[in-house]
């Protein structure tokens, strides 16, 4: 037997019209348990959008006062050079700490057109031939008393910091999603036994006249499609509300969040991800139901 897409979408309607208050709850469980991957997600994208200064294993940096004269800015360079624990350093000017500056605040468009090169401080990122927190936390102390030297920031403080602060969130969020996403394929899987015991009668029937198993099996399988792709979109539209509402809260109240940056293409590619998610389980569910239920 050939399947036809409106027979398809005619058994799929029935199923899915029979079960409205299963499929009601199926799709609430698949949108918060893909809300909560898609919260981890972010989180990282935020967390290394946050580190990004420090990539490729830079010690600290030193972050030279806008206001500094350039016999300063040299005097600082030389001093690093000259130090023996120092293996490298590397020098940003104004126009390359402006171009690092719209990656960190991708996300904050107005802030990035309001803000010129010069307004920016140049920096050195400094690499150490030992990079132990003994010798980084000397030397980040021996540079903040340097002259025109506005401040110093370590990689080890600032992502210890948000590594530690974020991993238990991290935690919370797959240990709930974990939990919640076992429920959302209990409750595909038993919408559609349901909706295939419903209609033993018409299956055995069917098998008996020669339709195959996935003759059978596909309405079923599209059922829990669309179950997926409504639940993935509305945990999407969390996702993107958490981001636009709540995240702005946390930022401006400082602690861990004060360096915390996402960009709207961090949340597309979430997006994208918690859709094809929501697809593949609503198909997988429906598909392990049905094949337990073709025995007839």
């Amino acid at each position: 037997m050939a399947l036809r897409v409106d027979y398809v979408v005619k058994e799929m309607a029935t199923n899915l019209r029979r079960n409205l208050t299963l499929t009601f709850a199926t799709m609430v469980t698949i949108a918060l348990t893909l809300a909560f991957v898609g919260a981890v997600l972010l989180i990282n994208q935020g967390v290394n959008r946050s580190n990004v200064q420090f990539k490729g294993n830079v010690q600290f940096i030193v972050f030279m006062d806008p206001a500094a004269a350039q016999p300063q800015i040299d005097a600082v360079g030389r001093q690093l050079s000259a130090n023996p624990q120092i293996k490298s350093n590397t020098y940003l000017n104004h126009e390359q700490a402006y171009e690092e500056f719209k990656v960190l605040f991708a996300n904050d468009p107005t802030l990035v057109e309001n803000i010129t090169p010069a307004d920016l401080p140049t920096s050195y990122k400094v690499f150490l031939k030992d990079g132990s927190s003994t010798a980084v936390l000397s030397l980040t102390e021996e540079f903040r008393k340097a002259p025109g030297v506005k401040e110093v920031v370590a990689a080890a403080e600032r992502i210890k910091k948000n590594e530690e602060g974020f991993s238990k969130i991290r935690v919370a969020l797959l240990v709930g999603s974990g939990v919640i996403g076992v429920a959302s394929m209990v409750l595909i899987v038993n919408s559609i036994r349901i909706a295939m015991f419903a209609r033993r009668r018409e299956i055995e029937v069917m098998k008996l006249v020669g339709a195959t198993n996935w003759f059978i099996r596909v309405p079923f399988m599209a059922e829990g499609f669309v179950q997926g792709i409504v639940g993935s979109v509305v945990g999407i539209g969390i996702v993107s509300g958490l981001k636009g509402w709540l995240l702005p809260i946390f930022t401006d109240s400082g602690g861990l969040f004060t360096d915390f940056r996402l960009t709207s293409g961090d949340v597309t590619g979430t997006a994208i991800v918690l859709l094809v998610a929501g697809a593949l389980v609503g198909v997988a569910g429906s598909a392990f139901a049905a094949t337990r239920f073709l025995d007839v």
